[in-house]
């Protein structure tokens, strides 16, 4: 019989925002990024500890830091939403000016990941500085700032 015990704790680092969750068993304790909770199996849980907050992040429209930031010549860009939906993931520089789309789909609920090349639509290398990525779920918008440097 397997027991398990669920622990939820946040680390955020200077070098990466990642969410992670302590999974305990019988057998031992393991940790696994939020992105990946959906491989694992709850036959016979006993006990969830920090249920509320463990469940608000999986059901939440979430909007990661880009990470590196400042980067150069590559971010990477992490969202998670709630419920299968059409998403935009946009770029712009600092005049609300579009420089790229990255993803203008239909995606099912979960985490998602994109990764942008400090390339323009036209793919030519963009001039350092700040840009401003955006998610939109829905009716739903979150922008953050990166900042690219050659």
């Amino acid at each position: 019989m397997k027991v398990f015990i669920i622990l939820l704790f946040f680390s955020s680092g200077i070098w990466a925002q990642t969410y992670y969750m302590n999974v305990k068993t019988k057998t031992g304790t393991s940790s696994y990024p939020i992105q990946d909770i959906q491989k694992l199996t709850f036959i016979l849980t006993v006990d969830v500890k920090d249920y509320e907050k463990f469940k608000d992040v999986l059901n939440t429209f979430t909007l990661l830091q880009n990470y590196p930031n400042p980067f150069n010549p590559t971010t990477k860009i992490e969202f998670n939403i709630p419920q299968s939906a059409q998403v935009e993931v946009n770029i712009f520089d600092i005049n609300g000016q579009l420089v790229k789309q990255l993803i203008n789909e239909f995606l099912e609920k979960g985490y998602h990941q994109s990764i942008w090349n400090a390339k323009n639509e036209s793919g030519q290398v963009v001039a350092s500085g700040n840009y401003i990525y955006q998610v939109k779920v829905d009716n739903k918008t979150i922008s953050k700032k990166m900042l690219f440097i050659k």
